[in-house]
């Protein structure tokens, strides 16, 4: 291991080569293959595992793992599938001395989902068991939902004539997919045979995400309740009805008995040719096929499909566990909230979930809290977003660094859409305020928002419209040293922004002087123009001085100056010597600096020159010429 942390690889292999000779050396060639997959290095990675081989070196079950884990972590998963599923299916050999366990399995699969390839997929998923050690777990379930997700939102096959209402039907059909997948996953979660994580849950509710009604969005709510025990906050839309004789039974200790009989994938057995006149058997792979058609009829629900995500009670006899909930579901059911419209359910679930004293607890990360913003800005509850910007601010306080340039955005947005709102502007200047205190720059986006509410304002209090455009002063002389020294790399804005900044700023100025017109005090007058033509030039200087300047800045190239000595007919070239920066020299502008330092050399030396042909008598000379 230490000569790998060197990168001395060569050398391991020679002493695992000495070693193998007299003892099984299979953990050292696992290490070997492990730090090859490692650097990206397959084609390696399998001439060591063949070798290994070849010294009769025994693999194990790790070897096989560290393989195909190895082979999904390549950047080009499309090479690499063929390579792991002839691994995977060389475990199958009677002469293989390691039979393939549920780890392999989700390695390989991993690799089918990243290259896109469904009939692989469902291929490796028919093999499995419907129980023992070779059966489905969660991460199984977790990768085959992430994988028709995937496809469903990104397909494999370039599509440019796809009509709406064919991407519309071929993202309902992953959705009846999923479904038809959860319908498999509950009763062996309620039997007991694997744990339901969040991550499981999560993937789901994104594939219900992808639908375009509201019962898909409605069953992410029963999702949450139904594996996480989440009381509902919003009422549960009508049920579909359902005869009596297809409601499945509740779950009890015998349904485990046989759970082959119902089981989604085939039985352990091999044999994957589909039995022929068997209506009630379902293939993965003609479902798969039928979920990749574009065009076709809209799939229907069915009562079974429909009620899948129905909470049911557990006796307190036969207790399942159930998922705990975390920061990506917080965010899921915020979401699902969202394209509901349900507003005051949203707010119950996230004080439900987040309350430091609730059963949950769950402290929310930077995009919990921009989902929320975005809630309150469907809302138009400008007051709430400033109140939960102070509340993000003061944990940042603590260390835990929530606040970006995209929550300030959100949280202006929220204010700007409550413009109708007398007290906007004034949330408006709290969010600007907490900008003030926690970003390291203002954000250019952010502010030209601020000028919006800012102008909309203007006609019904303009005294406001002026005290909040004297707020915005601060920052946009932050900006404009930002864009003249060009300290450090700035965000994602570049110095044009900024300049469409100070020219909105012109603009808000004109505005608030044509609506307010004589009603302006003498103070007001003088200050509205001064910042007017304060901008007005800076930008226009700017762009006529600065374009060159600030491109030479930019690609880092250092300026050089050619002087000529006057009087010299030819011209002669003195050599070429570098000039210092204008910003790293007090009392000179930037772009003024490098001509000020030639013209003031030269005069010197001019004068040196008459000094000098003054003591030697050429002087007079050329003035009696």
């Amino acid at each position: 291991m230490g000569l790998l942390r060197n990168s001395d690889d060569g050398n391991a292999l020679k002493i695992i080569r000495m070693a193998s000779k007299r003892s099984q050396c299979t953990v050292s060639w696992n290490h070997v293959i492990d730090y090859e997959m490692s650097k990206g290095r397959v084609q390696k990675a399998e001439r060591v595992y063949n070798e290994m081989k070849k010294r009769a070196q025994q693999p194990d079950a790790q070897t096989y793992t560290i393989l195909l884990r190895g082979l999904s972590w390549h950047p080009h998963p499309k090479e690499t599938l063929p390579r792991a599923l002839n691994i995977y299916h060389s475990m199958y050999a009677h002469n293989c001395p390691v039979q393939p366990n549920i780890i392999h399995t989700n390695a390989v699969l991993k690799v089918c989902a990243l290259a896109k390839d469904m009939d692989a997929l469902w291929g490796v998923t028919a093999k499995l068991p419907a129980r023992g050690s070779g059966a489905a777990d969660n991460l199984t379930f977790t990768i085959l939902l992430n994988a028709i997700r995937t496809v469903a939102w990104h397909p494999d096959k370039d599509l440019p004539d796809e009509e709406p209402v064919e991407k519309s039907v071929r993202r309902q059909r992953a959705v009846m997919q999923g479904r038809r997948l959860w319908e498999e996953i509950v009763p062996r979660w309620r039997a007991g045979n694997f744990r339901i994580d969040e991550r499981l849950v999560c993937a789901m509710g994104r594939l219900l995400l992808l639908g375009s009604t509201e019962r898909d969005y409605d069953d992410i709510l029963s999702l949450a309740e139904q594996v996480m025990a989440i009381p509902r906050q919003k009422q549960r839309l009508p049920s579909m009805e359902q005869p009596p004789d297809a409601v499945e039974p509740p779950p009890t200790s015998s349904a485990s008995a046989d759970p082959e009989e119902s089981s989604t994938f085939s039985n352990a057995q091999v044999d994957e040719t589909p039995v022929e006149g068997d209506e009630n058997t379902w293939s993965p792979q003609e479902e798969d096929a039928s979920f990749q058609t574009q065009s076709g009829p809209v799939p229907t629900l069915t009562p079974a499909l429909a009620n899948v995500f129905l909470h049911r009670p557990t006796s307190k006899r036969s207790p399942i566990s159930t998922a705990l909930p975390g920061r990506n579901t917080l965010s899921l059911i915020l979401d699902a909230c969202i394209r509901l419209h349900a507003i005051a359910p949203a707010q119950a679930y996230w004080g439900l979930l987040t309350d430091p004293s609730g059963p949950y607890n769950i402290q929310p990360d930077a995009e919990n809290y921009h989902m929320y913003l975005r809630l309150l800005r469907v809302q138009r509850a400008s007051k709430l977003a400033v109140a939960l910007l102070r509340d993000i601010h003061s944990s940042d306080l603590k260390g835990m660094k929530i606040l970006q340039p995209k929550t300030v955005r959100i949280a202006m947005s929220c204010c700007v859409r409550d413009k109708e709102n007398t007290n906007a502007l004034s949330h408006a200047q709290g969010v600007l305020e907490v900008m003030y205190k926690s970003l390291e720059q203002p954000d250019v986006k952010a502010c030209k928002m601020y000028l919006v509410l800012v102008s909309a304002s203007a006609k019904r209090d303009f005294r406001a419209s002026i005290s909040a455009l004297r707020t915005l002063e601060p920052g946009m002389r932050m900006l404009k040293n930002w864009v003249n020294y060009q300290l450090r790399d700035v965000g994602d804005w570049d110095d044009e922004s900024v300049f469409d900044l100070a020219r909105k700023v012109v603009g808000a100025c004109d505005l608030l002087r044509g609506v307010a017109g004589d009603r302006l005090d003498r103070e007001e007058k003088k200050w509205l123009e001064h910042l007017k033509l304060g901008w007005s030039v800076w930008v226009q200087r700017r762009k006529q001085n600065g374009d060159a300047i600030l491109e030479k800045r930019r690609s880092g190239r250092r300026e050089e100056v050619v002087e000529h000595e006057e009087g010299d007919e030819r011209g002669r070239e003195l050599p070429i010597r570098s000039v210092r920066r204008g910003r790293e020299v007090k009392g000179f502008a930037r772009g003024q600096f490098p001509a000020a330092r030639l013209e003031g050399g030269m005069r010197k030396r001019m004068e040196r020159g008459k000094r000098e042909m003054k003591k030697s008598g050429e002087f007079d000379f050329y003035n009696q010429e």
